[in-house]
């Protein structure tokens, strides 16, 4: 896209997601999923006032609220191709999450849901593990979930939209504001402070269901990254640390299934397993410079 269209909407296709976007709202919010997306949602519902609606109507199912408001709005594309291209933008916030971490959020959420919120994806990759002599066991390990993930890639095929990549070629050459998750905090408040909008709960407006915090005093055996996991499995070994399935095989396997999102996002991130990893917030970087 490199000129306003308003006719065209959004493709469905490879990292492609809605923005969220209110007339009377000067900030658009780009995101991808396992990147704080349901958290800047309930961010965006708290400042245009229909946080508490949603709430009542869609507990805890925040995306299915927005999902049903916005396709009331006839002119909702053509709301976001102004908002992120037309000739008065609005200022496009995204979102974004060290790669690695991001990943490995995703895994344990396909191992934790997948015949739910992944239902397809566990079907193909089951069949996959088939194909490729891996057994038959309705089981994942980290290592098999990038290879699938990588060999999905190769052969043209989408994967489940929480292991695609963040970088949105549509979305995010428009974005003005990349805000790493890290510290999304300080520069959502700040954020605010500039745009004169009131100061969000952050930490109520961080909870979910949803999240998996790290169990602590359950240490996972060695080798965790080629341990056979299913949803049962996962439960009683409890949720690792994010560092846990980072070794030397997943890392090189990471920096080539999400290399466009390094190769984007490299001021914020260096790939899994460089060791001369660049500081979070580069020096010189301000809060409204373009990432």
């Amino acid at each position: 896209m490199t000129a306003w269209q308003p006719h065209l909407a959004f493709p469905n296709g490879l990292g492609h997601t809605w923005p969220l976007v209110a007339r009377d709202f000067p900030i658009a919010v780009c995101w991808a999923h396992k990147s704080a997306n349901t958290t800047m949602l309930k961010w965006f519902l708290f400042h245009t006032g229909l946080l508490d609606r949603a709430t009542a109507e869609y507990p805890d199912q925040f995306h299915l609220f927005w999902y049903a408001h916005s396709s009331a709005q006839p002119d909702y594309a053509e709301q976001c191709f102004r908002a992120l291209a037309g000739p008065v933008r609005k200022l496009t916030v995204k979102v974004i999450r060290d790669p690695a971490h991001r990943v490995v959020s995703g895994f344990l959420h396909f191992v934790r849901d997948p015949k739910v919120g992944f239902r397809d994806t566990w079907a193909n990759f089951l069949a996959w593990k088939r194909a490729t002599g891996r057994g038959t066991a309705a089981t994942a390990t980290f290592v098999e979930f990038l290879r699938f993930v990588l060999d999905a890639r190769d052969a043209g095929k989408l994967v489940d939209v929480h292991a695609q990549p963040q970088w949105n070629p549509l979305q995010d050459p428009y974005v003005r504001l990349h805000i790493p998750l890290e510290d999304l905090a300080s520069h959502l408040h700040h954020l605010e402070q500039l745009c004169g909008l009131r100061t969000s709960p952050l930490d109520r407006l961080s909870r979910s269901p949803h999240h998996s915090p790290p169990v602590k005093g359950r240490p996972w055996p060695p080798h965790a990254s080629s341990l056979p996991l299913d949803k049962q499995r996962l439960r009683s070994l409890g949720t690792p640390n994010g560092d846990t399935l980072l070794d030397e095989i997943t890392r090189p396997l990471i920096r080539d299934a999400f290399a466009i999102d390094y190769t984007a996002y490299a001021r914020f991130y260096a790939p899994a397993g460089d060791t001369a990893a660049q500081p979070l917030l580069p020096s010189g970087y301000e809060l409204g410079q373009a990432a």
